[in-house]
């Protein structure tokens, strides 16, 4: 190869051959630069979600704030809209630099803190803060705020609207703080109802209702039990009167699982009354071996002992063994045996094991059981009895001694005008004290008490008539027998009793009731009360509202609300008046300044590409606006609206959909119906539902649903043309809406209120004419015969379209309406384990089965058409008829 040839490299001549030109950039143009600032200027003041609030607050002043709260039972009902107005006031104080004493007025079981503090620490407070079950006391909180005197340029007092002192606590911080200082606040409220506790009235409970103002209210009183389930339900219908009686009826043993009686809509601790123990009816048999005395029944052994228990149970006297056996099988709550010595083998060992069980056996002594006794008995007694003038008696009729405290009958107040002249004996024995629950003077044991089993049997040293005594004559002896029937547990139910041998003589709460009337867990700061003191124990912060327990045994402890509790404010000083708080109107600026930074920032990149050389973008660069300007609207806190996902779910699986009405209670009951009811679908058919949904006609899409239960109200308000279009299209496509009444069985065309309501919306829509369902209709037959229709209540028949004339079937023959009266949510309503919500009437299993039945039907119905119908289904159905 040819050798290498070298070439010099002249690195200096090429450098010296570059230009030496010094070139100096261009400067950012001022107005492009203040561009860009108030672009960042605008997208700070965006993500900090500025609010512009017409108006000036309560706390726009200076100088230390007193603010005054009533936290007690009444403001519970509004207490969201007091919680807002009472954190916009701090928030306020706070942003003018003020101190703040916060005070309450409900009682408490420690001093109230009445220092000054920060507003963002009183803020932290008052987020906390929840309404008492408890009554208002305003003269305590003026006495400790004129012993301590905080400093305060300024008070404002949330009110709950209520007299209650209110002129005396005005005038008394009015002279406090000086006139001119003071604002008293409300909230907008609806009428606040109230219950008085509870009375027995024959085999019903009766409750009184109060109302502030003599106006024509009505309400629903609803008896629920532990887990919610609705029992019962009464009118409440005030008639222009401030106070009104309601009673709930129903059969004793749904009676007995009554845990709370309430007013529907009235979240507040003043609308709800508990029941324990003492207002549940026992079942009590009563049975003697003397003679009856007919003509003389003032004579009989059982005449006092069941004027006593009359008012606390169904009494029955069963004649046979048979008798007896079927009242303990039944579950009885408490048996008597007045002067019954030994009895038969078979009533003795059914007896024994009911008391084992956990039956209270109550026994009176007598000339039988004196004579002869057999084991059922709480001590051994001596053979014979105690006779005035015998060797073993008394120069003078024995009294009875003042009660332990560790008795079951510890608090009963003894007539000392009661005397004993005869009974039976115990044999003494280190045992006889601690089953001794009343004494004579002179020490021997007059009742006597011992448990068997899971029971108790108790013993009455004397007669149940006046033979032996004069007890039963007194009054005594009536409290006596309640303590007794309280011991005794529920009609149909094997509870063990509980004597002072159980447990310390205590009651501790259990369930706490809130200011919103509902049952929670409480803390271990409320002291247990003992039983001597329980029944003269008041609503207050040491001993609450709720329900205590000792043992099995429940005791409940009520708010004790009046007419004049319910008393509107009206007498206040002169020159101060009670001023409605509403709500501040806000506007959120972010929005706004969002789109305004938007368009900046297109202004922005505009320039930047017509300063870079003119308008040619390249096809990525285009892009990265929009990117941005995407990326700004996803920081915007706008509201996401779930219609897309709501309507893919309701296109994926089969739903049936209830009307929103918003009521609460019935909304909820709606939504258990059909969940019920598509359990007994997934059971019993090869349908395969997703979950109930509710939907708004105003606003949602109604075309994926089949069914549309509806349920009517009085208060129901006729749609707008928007949604009255949309009911009409959904119906004429294929849809059925089950529109029902609710109206205990009343037929369609009634003047109840619901129908008048029914009447007002089926006015409005296009709909054909309308029959009961003929006896050969496909809703008849679509999975059930069906030739009634069933639901909470009986009676009352199926609305649908007419088949009468020629017209043809349209969408299958599937009637596009569909109307009834008995409340069938509530017949299907289940809970999560598959037990009934709802009580029905008059009750049955079968009811219920029928229920569902008609529920199945209208679903298959309206997913199947009138196939049915063909005659090639005529041979099997014609088989099933026995035809």
């Amino acid at each position: 190869p040819p050798r290498p040839q070298s070439i010099p490299f002249p690195p200096l001549r090429i450098l010296k051959k570059l230009l030496q030109q010094e070139e100096t950039p261009d400067k950012t143009p001022w107005w492009l630069l203040l561009l860009r600032l108030c672009l960042a200027a605008i997208l700070i003041f965006a993500v900090a979600h500025p609010l512009l609030r017409e108006g000036t607050s309560n706390a726009a002043k200076s100088g230390p704030l007193l603010l005054i709260v009533d936290d007690d039972w009444a403001a519970a009902k509004t207490w969201p809209a007091r919680e807002e107005a009472l954190q916009n006031i701090l928030q306020e104080a706070g942003s003018n630099g003020r101190v703040v004493t916060l005070a309450t007025t409900t009682p408490s079981q420690r001093v109230k803190n009445l220092a000054s503090m920060a507003a963002s620490d009183a803020l932290n407070i008052a987020r906390a803060l929840q309404p008492q079950a408890l009554k208002t006391d305003r003269a305590s909180l003026l006495k400790q705020l004129q012993t301590e005197k905080p400093k305060a340029d300024q008070v404002i007092w949330l009110t709950n609207g209520l007299n209650a002192a209110s002129s005396e606590f005005t005038t008394g911080l009015s002279q406090l703080y000086g006139k001119g200082t003071l604002s008293v606040l409300d909230v907008p409220n609806a009428e606040t109802l109230a219950l008085a506790p509870p009375t027995i009235d024959g085999g019903d409970i009766r409750v009184t209702a109060f109302q502030g103002a003599a106006t024509n209210t009505k309400a629903i009183l609803q008896a629920k039990a532990g887990n919610g389930r609705i029992l019962g339900e009464a009118q409440i219908d005030f008639a222009g009167k401030q106070s009104v009686s309601a009673k709930i009826s129903m059969p004793v043993e749904l009676r007995n699982e009554i845990q709370t009686l309430g007013i529907l809509g009235q979240d507040h601790a003043g609308a709800k009354q508990l029941l324990d123990d003492r207002w549940r009816r026992k079942t009590i048999a009563i049975q003697t071996g003397a003679a009856l005395e007919a003509s003389q029944p003032l004579l009989s052994p059982l005449h006092y002992v069941t004027r006593a228990l009359e008012p606390y149970g169904e009494i029955s006297e069963p004649a046979t063994s048979d008798d007896l056996k079927s009242a303990l099988d039944a579950g009885l709550s408490l048996l008597v045996l007045a002067d019954i010595g030994t009895m038969k083998q078979q009533a003795h060992d059914d007896v024994a094991a009911w008391v084992e069980k956990g039956g209270v056996l109550l026994r009176f002594a007598g000339p039988h059981l004196a004579a002869s006794a057999d084991d059922l008995l709480p001590v051994k007694l001596r053979e014979g009895d105690r006779n005035l003038g015998s060797s073993l008696s008394w120069e003078t009729p024995q009294s009875m001694q003042n009660i332990s405290a560790k008795s079951p009958f510890a608090g009963i107040k003894i007539d000392p005008r009661v005397t004993i002249s005869r009974q039976v004996l115990a044999e003494p024995d280190t045992e006889l004290p601690d089953k001794t629950w009343v004494s004579l003077s002179d020490g021997t044991p007059l009742v006597t008490a011992a448990k068997k089993g899971k029971g108790l049997i108790v013993l009455f040293h004397v007669t149940a008539n006046a033979d032996w005594s004069n007890l039963p004559l007194s009054g005594t002896f009536v409290a006596f027998l309640q303590r007794i029937v309280t011991l005794a547990p529920a009609a149909g139910s094997n509870a063990a009793a509980i004597t002072k041998s159980d447990q310390a003589q205590n009651y501790g709460l259990r369930l706490l009731m809130t200011g919103a009337g509902e049952l929670m867990t409480p803390s271990a700061s409320y002291q247990a009360i003992p039983v001597k003191d329980f029944d003269s124990a008041k609503a207050s912060a040491a001993t609450p509202v709720g329900l205590y327990s000792l043992g099995d045994q429940q005791r409940a402890i009520n708010l004790d609300i009046q007419t004049a509790d319910l008393t509107p404010i009206t007498a206040l000083p002169e020159g101060l008046a009670v001023q409605t708080l509403s709500k501040p109107k806000t506007t959120n600026l972010a929005e706004m300044l969002f789109a305004i930074a938007a368009i900046v920032f297109l202004l922005d990149t505009l320039a930047a590409i017509l300063i870079g050389g003119g308008l040619r973008l390249r096809s990525r660069a285009a892009l990265v606006p929009l990117l941005v300007v995407g990326l700004v609207w996803q920081l915007h806190p706008h509201e996401v609206r779930a219609d897309d996902q709501t309507n893919m779910q309701a296109a994926l699986q089969t739903h049936l959909a209830y009307v929103k009405t918003g009521d609460s209670n019935i909304d909820q009951m709606s939504e258990q119906g059909l969940k019920g009811l598509g359990l007994i679908m997934a059971d019993r058919t090869s349908a395969a539902l997703g979950a109930p949904m509710g939907v708004d006609p105003e606003t949602d899409e109604l075309v994926f649903y089949p069914v549309l239960y509806w349920p009517i109200t009085e208060q129901a308000k006729e749609p707008s043309e928007k949604a009255l279009t949309k009911l009409d299209l959904y119906m004429k496509n294929g849809g059925t809406i089950f529109f029902d009444t609710r109206d205990a069985g009343l037929d369609f065309g009634s003047s109840t209120g619901s129908s008048a309501a029914l009447k007002r919306i089926l006015s409005k829509l296009d709909i054909p004419p309308l029959e009961p369902v003929p006896p050969e209709h496909a809703l008849t037959k679509s999975f059930y015969l069906l030739n009634e229709w069933p639901g909470r209540y009986e009676g009352g028949s199926l609305w649908v379209e007419s088949q009468a004339g020629d017209a043809p079937a349209k969408s299958d023959g599937v009637s596009g309406i569909i109307i009834g009266s008995n409340d069938y949510a509530a017949a299907w309503a289940l809970d999560d384990n598959g037990q009934p919500v709802a009580a029905l009437v008059p009750g049955s299993e079968r009811q219920r089965e029928f229920a569902f039945r008609v529920g199945v039907n209208v679903v298959m119905y309206a997913l199947t058409g009138n196939y049915k119908t063909d005659q090639v289904h005529v041979p099997a159905l014609l088989q099933r008829l026995g035809q």
